[in-house]
C-alpha cells in the first residue's frame, strides 16, 4: 500500500488510508508498507540480530525445517524500540481489527539460512470455531519486519492471499494450495507486513549466501491464549515503557 508524503513524514495514516489498510487485511489477508523504518535502525537491528543468531545456532538445532531457525528475541534494546512494538502505522490498524484492548504476546524471528527448503503450507493459528462454515473476524495479527531485502533468491515468504484466511476449519491445505493463487512477498528491508495469522503461507528456499532475518510480533485480542511462551520483560524495562506499550505487554512475564 502506497503511503502519501504526509503519511511518511508524520508516520500516521489518514482516516481514509486506515480504512483501506483494514479492508486489505479483511479481504486479501495482509497489508504491506514498504521502506518505513529508518536505514540506521535497520542496520543496528541487523547487526545485533546476527550476533544473537550466531550464538543461538551454536546451541540449537534448526526448529522450523532444514537450515531454518525460529528464535525468540530479548525484550531489550534495540528490539523493544517504539518503532517496532508500537509503530504508529500498525497499532491503529490492529486496534481497528482487534479492539483497543489488544495485547502483544510474541517477539521473535524466523530466519532461513542458505540451504533451507520449502516449508509445508500452513497457518500460524487455529480456527476458533472450526465447525462454523463461514469466515470470522480476525483474532490475531502478525507483524513481519524484514532486516534485509526479501528477494526471489533468499527465501521470501510465500502467501495465499484473497481468501485462505477466511477458509473454514479442516480444509486440506496440501491438496488445495497448489490449485489456488499464491505470491511471494518481495519487500525491501525496513518494510512492515501486517497479516491475518490464519492466512496460508510457507517459507521458501534460501538460495543466497546469507541469512534472511525477519522480526515478528503478534497482536491479539486479550482473551486469546497463545501457545508461545510469554515474553520475558524486566520490571525496570517495563516501568520505563510508554503507557501504550505497557498496556500491550501487560500479560507477559514481567519480573
Amino acid at each position: 500500500m502506497e503511503l502519501s508524503p504526509d503519511e511518511r513524514k508524520s508516520g500516521i495514516l489518514s482516516e481514509s488510508s486506515l480504512q483501506t489498510a483494514c479492508s486489505f487485511i479483511r479481504t486479501e489477508g495482509y497489508v504491506l508498507f514498504e521502506r518505513v523504518l529508518p536505514e540506521s535502525l535497520i542496520e543496528t537491528l541487523h547487526q545485533d540480530f546476527l550476533k544473537l543468531l550466531e550464538r543461538y545456532i551454536e546451541d540449537s538445532d534448526p526448529n522450523r525445517g532444514a537450515y531454518r531457525y525460529q528464535m525468540h528475541l530479548p525484550f531489550a534494546e534495540p528490539f523493544c524500540r517504539p518503532e517496532l512494538i508500537t509503530n504508529p502505522l500498525i497499532i491503529p490498524i490492529a486496534e481497528n481489527l482487534l479492539g483497543e484492548d489488544l495485547t502483544c504476546n510474541y517477539l521473535a524471528s524466523d530466519t532461513p539460512l542458505p540451504g533451507s527448503e520449502y516449508q509445508s503450507v500452513h497457518s500460524d493459528t487455529f480456527n476458533l470455531f472450526p465447525e462454523v462454515p463461514v469466515g470470522l473476524p480476525p483474532a490475531c495479527l502478525a507483524l513481519n519486519i524484514p532486516l534485509v531485502d526479501f528477494t526471489p533468491q533468499n527465501g521470501p515468504l510465500e502467501i495465499w492471499p484473497g481468501g485462505s484466511h477466511m477458509m473454514p476449519g479442516g480444509q486440506p491445505m496440501h491438496e488445495m494450495a497448489p490449485k489456488m493463487h499464491s505470491e511471494t512477498v518481495l519487500m525491501p528491508a525496513g518494510s512492515l507486513l501486517l497479516r491475518d495469522m490464519r492466512m496460508w503461507h510457507r517459507g521458501t528456499p534460501n538460495h543466497s549466501d546469507h541469512a534472511r532475518p525477519n522480526i515478528a510480533l503478534i497482536y491479539s485480542r486479550p482473551w486469546l491464549k497463545s501457545f508461545y511462551p510469554r515474553v520475558d520483560i524486566a520490571q525496570s524495562v517495563y516501568n520505563a515503557l510508554p503507557a501504550q506499550a505497557q498496556r500491550l505487554f501487560r500479560f507477559e512475564n514481567i519480573t
